[in-house]
């Protein structure tokens, strides 16, 4: 009996101890779970609040963020279209009846506009504004009427404006209200213009129509594939065209040439490249945001 209890007494002493020490631990541990849950708490509270608001807001946007700020203030409420100017200095917004107009050297200008359908800039950074009835350009603080052409679409090039209606037909216009070109298309389409202000692409019917932008002759008609979206690149010729039915193939392709060659495909995201410089621009909220190349 003297030996089991020399046996046992240790062992009770021990899982005494051992007791002690799991409680102690359990303290600790559940201290630290605390810390844990609220550190965890306050990271998923950042996440889904500070960071889509630093990541996704317009008036933190890298290139953006001042002009961006100056048109949500300006104008308020649903905004339907934007516009940057070529080197990026001047942007715009427009609602069903307005258009406001924001640059990094001068305050806001809004500029009442019922009926507005689309708007644009210029190879020299000036305003144009489609309305339901006639076309309209910004001069001294102010938008004037340049004839009773009533665009749908607007796409500046370098020596003035296109301006495609809703029967297709096309009209290039300088500042000063002169036709400088015109081409018609059997129907409307995604009317661009390119690096420079120098050649115009329209996405219609699955296909791609290009001209030289200012003087609208016709460089080539075709459809290399089902295409669905088209993106500028750096060379002033050539486009990205994404190929359907979903953006299942890409071609980079020629306007001038016709030549293609297949890049890899990805989903690419509807966005601008900026006439004036290489930077990609789409839309958030009404307003323009910098975007990824395509």
């Amino acid at each position: 009996m003297r030996d089991r209890d020399g046996i046992l007494t240790p062992g009770r002493r021990g899982l005494r101890a051992s007791d002690r020490h799991a409680r102690a631990l359990g303290s600790r541990s559940w201290a630290l779970s605390l810390v844990m849950a609220a550190g965890l708490g306050l990271f998923v509270a950042v996440a889904t609040t500070s960071l889509p608001y630093l990541v996704s807001s317009p008036t933190t946007d890298p290139h953006f963020g001042a002009l961006n700020q100056c048109l949500a203030e300006a104008l308020k409420g649903p905004r339907l279209g934007w516009a940057v100017a070529p080197d990026a200095s001047r942007t715009a917004t427009f609602s069903a009846r307005a258009v406001a107009l924001c640059r990094k050297d001068g305050p806001a200008a809004v500029f009442p506009a019922p009926g507005v359908r689309d708007i644009t800039f210029d190879g020299q950074g000036r305003l144009w504004v489609a309305t339901g009835e006639q076309l309209l350009r910004e001069e001294a603080g102010q938008l004037v009427p340049m004839g009773d052409f009533a665009p749908i679409s607007l796409a500046g090039h370098a020596a003035g404006v296109i301006a495609l209606d809703g029967e297709g037909q096309l009209l290039s216009i300088s500042p000063q209200g002169e036709v400088l070109g015109a081409a018609r298309l059997p129907a409307p389409g995604a009317l661009s213009v390119g690096p420079g202000g120098m050649l115009a692409a329209v996405v219609i019917g699955g296909g791609v129509v290009a001209y030289e932008a200012s003087t609208l002759t016709p460089l080539r008609a075709e459809a290399p594939c089902q295409v669905e979206g088209l993106w500028w690149l750096d060379a002033p010729e050539r486009v990205l065209l994404a190929c359907g039915p979903g953006q299942a193939s890409a071609l980079s392709f020629d306007l001038k040439t016709g030549q293609s060659t297949k890049v890899p495909h990805r989903v690419r995201a509807p966005a601008r490249r900026l006439s004036g410089r290489p930077l990609y621009v789409q839309g958030c909220d009404g307003l323009p945001c910098t975007a990824s190349a395509p």
